[in-house]
């Protein structure tokens, strides 16, 4: 580091926090899974969102949670056993 220059310091902690987020957020990106569907009877023959919101969806008997994204693309994410 070169003496004198405060704001040389400022840049090299500020290089290694934004290099340090990028490592951890490229690492939850490769090592994030999506959920599964369960290998039972219901979830085999789930081929469409509609069949999924059937249980899932606001009526359903197993609602989404409130941190699920609202979108009805369910196959986008989950994938089969």
């Amino acid at each position: 580091m070169i003496r004198g220059t405060a704001g040389s310091a400022r840049l090299i902690v500020f290089l290694l926090v934004a290099g340090g987020l990028s490592v951890v957020l490229v690492a939850y990106t490769i090592l994030h899974q999506p959920p599964k569907f369960p290998a039972d009877a219901d979830h085999l023959t789930a081929s469409a969102p509609d069949r999924c919101l059937e249980c899932h969806g606001p009526s359903g008997k197993r609602p989404r949670g409130r941190n699920h994204p609202q979108n009805n693309q369910c196959l986008s994410c989950h994938e089969r056993v």
